[in-house]
């Protein structure tokens, strides 16, 4: 069984150390440049820490699990050229990692919080490397987590992490407008919860395209107008609901 190193102690380290273990890997150390933060990973899973880089135990593969901002300094730190070192990014390329050692990618399309117990076993996982042996090796250590490997080039996997953006991170920033629109009104956002819930069954069971409701789809253009006339006075507000308006009516009006 191949030997783990991770680097970086952040919301996917943490995870992916935790599942790897769960997995029965051979996770080694955790390694990062704020020793306490090492220290919070590798005491929760039973495993050596560090946050010197002379301390960096030999591994068979490196999992440099950090922002997309720190792969390449944390690549530099990596002492050992017969190794296969691999980023977690879905929109870094291979060569962003700097070393004469082989590079891959491993990168898992999910969001992660510290505080949430998760289900590892499908989250799907995109890898990539530079030779079909080490694709093999990233392959197994894919399948030992999760039922849904892919593998996936730079420019594809680039997409499927765009593919994240837009449903995660743009669709969570638009909670956070609802929520402040019901604090604003004193309306506990727990009101929009059985919403928010029959919206993501829906799209489970159903093509996003079918599932959509609302005022944009139905084209009533004088609910439509009464929104932006409530929105006068908050132009990036008004901004946004125009544009998400316009999209989805262009989607609909034939």
């Amino acid at each position: 069984m191949s030997s783990i190193v991770i680097l970086g102690a952040g919301n996917v380290a943490f995870h992916l150390t935790r599942a790897l273990i769960e997995n029965t890997c051979n996770v080694r150390q955790i390694f990062n440049r704020t020793l306490e933060h090492a220290r919070e990973i590798g005491e929760a899973n039973r495993i050596s820490y560090t946050d010197k880089i002379s301390e960096i135990e030999k591994a068979d593969i490196y999992i440099i699990a950090s922002a997309d901002s720190g792969i390449e300094e944390f690549s530099h730190y990596i002492p050992y050229d017969d190794v296969l070192v691999v980023h977690t990014s879905g929109s870094s390329p291979m060569s962003v990692l700097k070393g004469d050692y082989r590079k891959g990618v491993f990168y898992p399309l999910q969001t992660f919080s510290k505080e949430r117990t998760m289900r590892y076993d499908n989250i799907p996982f995109f890898i990539e490397a530079e030779n079909p042996e080490d694709l093999k090796k990233l392959n197994e250590l894919g399948n030992r987590i999760s039922n849904e490997v892919h593998e996936l080039n730079f420019a594809s996997r680039m997409q499927v992490h765009m593919t994240g953006v837009w449903a995660n991170n743009f669709v969570n920033h638009l909670y956070y407008i609802a929520g402040n629109v019901c604090e604003e009104n004193n309306v506990p956002f727990d009101v929009l919860l059985p919403l928010i819930q029959e919206t993501a069954n829906k799209v489970i069971e159903m093509n996003p395209k079918d599932a959509q409701t609302g005022p944009a789809k139905r084209g009533d253009q004088v609910i439509i107008d009464r929104h932006l006339e409530a929105l006068q006075d908050d132009s990036r507000l008004l901004q946004i609901y125009q544009i998400l308006t316009d999209s989805i009516k262009r989607v609909y009006e034939k």
